[in-house]
């Protein structure tokens, strides 16, 4: 569902907010972007929030926003046709995809001369949107993997709250436990991790491979993914973990998952999204933990990573437009005062260290898990190749539903799986 909004309504007010303009500039005329992300009810009301900051702003220049809860379908559509938005958000795996599709516009020029300003950002900040030496995307933020779960799901079932340390087999063990203590119908101690491309990820780091190479191959054989699918499929059978006609309707979002329609006690996504589970579940008391792994004192997993990435289109009809969008979105300090930690900790300092001191609980708690994490961080894995977007969307989470539904065997979705993806990335 799109829905849509006359966004922003600004225009510029020439001078020291951006020297790279000019009053004989294309802002002298008015002009309207287009922009399209996802996100939960909390997200947009957020960026609801700065597009209007922005229209304060910046008088002339105008946008409509798209929030789709269709979003990669939506978005190929429209690459197909040639009709992409100026402005779209991305995620680490999918920008290097769409960076070599060549769909985006490399940056670099204009992070050069000022228009998109990196000065106060986190070190390394640019490398993280960086695909073949060229800047394509902008970080809006950092976070990492991280569990949310339901603290007296876990009170209730007399099971310490998980942390660092936890393993998978632990996690199931106390997940049939969850279910079997919460006295719910249609309600499980995890959710049916098989579909997730995300939790493959960090299963793989645990054990000191990747999921794309460096030379944009896969990094993992059909036995990684065999012991992958069998962990899930004994825990669906075990009753641990929610079954294909629920764990299927996920779209891999806080508001979309099992946890928020409550059909489970943990959520397996990103650090960041703890503020979007406080305000889906608002009686709820929650906590956040790292991944479960596959060795007590073994590999955690967890990687620093950009939590969006906000880019320019190749269709873009305005471009240093589009960029002041995303100098105002990243680097703004009012900006960064309403959006807070919902997209993960801000990249730019001087807006993480402004915000602290007024955020929630749960923003602030997302920080310091973020922050507790740093000694057992991994490094940020290779770019992912043109095609990875459809591992997700087209051979993972399709093949899972198979598997959950009981329409295939392990066997055969494990080879699926490794033949599916290889096809998306076109490897031979």
């Amino acid at each position: 569902m799109i829905s849509r909004r006359n966004w922003l309504k600004s225009g510029l007010a020439l001078g020291a907010t951006a020297p790279f303009l000019s009053p004989l500039s294309v802002f002298a005329a008015d002009v309207n972007l287009r922009i399209i992300y996802w996100g939960s009810p909390d997200r947009v009301k957020r960026a609801d929030a700065v597009g209007a900051l922005f229209a304060k702003a910046f008088p002339g220049l105008t946008a409509n926003a798209e929030v789709s809860s269709d979003y990669w379908a939506k978005l190929n559509t429209m690459m197909a046709g040639g009709n992409m938005p100026d402005i779209l958000q991305l995620e680490p795996s999918t920008l290097p995809d769409y960076s070599r599709r060549g769909v985006l516009i490399p940056l670099d020029d204009l992070i050069s001369k000022g228009a998109i300003r990196t000065g106060d950002m986190v070190k390394n900040a640019l490398s993280l949107g960086r695909v073949d030496k060229k800047v394509t995307g902008i970080a809006q933020s950092i976070n990492s993997h991280g569990m949310m779960f339901d603290k007296d799901a876990y009170a209730k079932a007399g099971i310490p709250e998980p942390k660092l340390g936890l393993t998978w087999d632990d996690y199931a063990r106390q997940a049939v436990e969850i279910t079997k203590a919460s006295g719910k119908s249609r309600f499980w101690g995890a959710p049916y991790g098989a579909r997730a491309n995300n939790v493959f990820q960090v299963w793989l780091t645990q054990r000191g491979k990747v999921f794309f190479t460096e030379d944009q191959k896969i990094g993992f054989d059909i036995d990684d993914v065999k012991e992958f699918y069998t962990y899930w499929e004994n825990l669906r059978k075990a009753g641990g973990c929610t079954p294909g006609d629920v764990s299927s309707k996920s779209v891999i979002t806080s508001d979309s998952s099992e946890m928020a329609s409550k059909n489970c006690s943990s959520a397996l996504l990103y650090s960041n999204q703890l503020v979007a589970f406080g305000a889906l579940l608002p009686d709820a008391k929650l906590g956040i933990a790292p991944y479960p792994m596959a060795k007590r004192d073994g590999n955690s997993g967890l990687y620093y990573r950009p939590g969006l990435h906000w880019s320019i289109s190749r269709d873009c009809k305005n471009v240093e437009a589009a960029a002041k969008f995303i100098d105002f979105f990243v680097n703004d300090m009012e900006a960064g005062k309403v959006l807070e930690v919902e997209r993960g900790i801000p990249v730019n300092l001087k807006v993480q260290s402004l915000i602290t001191p007024q955020l929630s609980e749960y923003a602030r708690r997302s920080v310091e898990f973020t922050n507790s994490i740093a000694d057992v961080v991994n490094p940020y894995p290779p770019s992912a190749p043109a095609g990875a977007i459809e591992v997700d969307t087209g051979v993972m989470r399709p093949i899972g539903d198979q598997l959950a539904f009981g329409k295939i065997s392990i066997d055969d979705a494990a080879k699926k799986m490794i033949e599916g993806t290889k096809r998306a990335i076109r490897q031979s």
